[in-house]
């Protein structure tokens, strides 16, 4: 419920919630696109990575929306305008499965064909990877996990869908349920989203924060801030400073000490793709992807290295890796 107040302020009119139906909202025409375009309300960050996904093997099926989320996971979103409509948590739970094997590599082609869709952008799979990757808030993150996330979203959910959602949340399977109720205020259509499931109060979720507070230790480490902000913002490291790729490099690259290849300098930015300024061409990248086109470049086929993590292979000045800097400065902070 909301209440419009006047410029006064001596007043609350209080404005009741429409549906979707008698407001002439349709699911995909309206609804999809709103979540298309503002993902966050859905309650957090995500990167949609398509929509009305329908590559299933010998399925005509169609996901909603499939998105990664900020731990590198893959998120099937499944919307009903009907909160009356039955099987929401079925449908999505099959989506689930089938998208369950998916990895970078055959996702690629269908980010690359949204993005050219829906923001005219052309990118090369190496920018639609570097894309991901940095999306993912892990310096660690190579691939995305065989476990996707599941969220529903509804004008509202019934008894049973509710109760399915609770059961399977409790046999660990990361499924939530959101909200999103109408309100017509003068000719606007206002949307207010919350998510209704987990709700601090179930059960369900208790025991999931109390399995949480118990892996703390490994958990922290997958979820730590990103190496240079924590370099950075901790003066472990100044904006100048030369750094070396010299560290664990792959078979097929020699160090040398003479070739502006292996030397990069820090920004002192914490963006997405500036951290470090590269010797040989005088451009910014994000460092684990500079390690990544470096590995790729100088491989004899140009084979994909895969997920690279660039501040093991950087080193300071004293050799040492910048992730191993971090590591110590938590271990001594935390």
């Amino acid at each position: 419920m909301i209440f419009s107040i006047p410029n006064g302020l001596d007043t609350a009119q209080k404005i009741p919630a429409g549906s979707f139906v008698d407001l002439n909202i349709w699911e995909r025409q309206h609804i999809e696109e709103w979540v298309r375009t503002n993902p966050e309300m859905l309650g957090e960050d995500l990167l949609i990575v398509s929509i009305e996904f329908d590559r299933f093997s010998n399925s005509n099926d169609r996901l909603d929306v499939l998105a990664v989320d900020r731990s590198g996971n893959l998120v099937v979103i499944e919307l009903k305008r009907d909160p009356a409509a039955g099987y929401a948590d079925l449908q999505a739970i099959r989506y689930a499965a089938m998208v369950s094997a998916m990895t970078i590599d055959l996702l690629l082609p269908y980010y690359i064909s949204y993005r050219k869709k829906y923001y005219d952008e052309t990118l090369t799979e190496r920018e639609a990877q570097e894309q991901i990757i940095e999306f993912v808030e892990s310096d660690t993150f190579s691939e995305l996990s065989n476990k996707p996330r599941i969220i529903l979203c509804s004008e509202g959910f019934s008894q049973e869908i509710t109760a399915t959602v609770l059961w399977l949340r409790e046999s660990d399977i990361d499924i939530s349920c959101v909200k999103i109720t109408p309100y017509k205020v003068g000719g606007n259509i206002i949307i207010v989203p919350k998510v209704v499931i987990p709700l601090e109060e179930a059960k369900q979720y208790l025991i999931d924060i109390k399995r949480k507070e118990e892996e703390r230790e490994q958990s922290k480490r997958k979820y730590r801030p990103k190496t240079m902000k924590i370099l950075i913002e901790n003066e472990l490291v100044q904006e100048g400073d030369v750094i070396y790729l010299k560290n664990g490099l792959p078979s097929h690259l020699e160090y040398k000490e003479d070739n502006p290849t292996f030397r990069a300098t820090i920004t002192g930015k914490l963006g997405q793709s500036n951290a470090v300024l590269w010797e040989k061409d005088g451009k910014e990248y994000s460092i684990s992807a500079l390690a990544w086109k470096i590995f790729k470049d100088s491989h004899p086929d140009k084979k994909d290295p895969g997920g690279v993590n660039g501040n093991w292979h950087w080193v300071n000045s004293e050799d040492k890796p910048l992730w191993d800097i971090a590591e110590e400065f938590l271990a001594k902070n935390t």
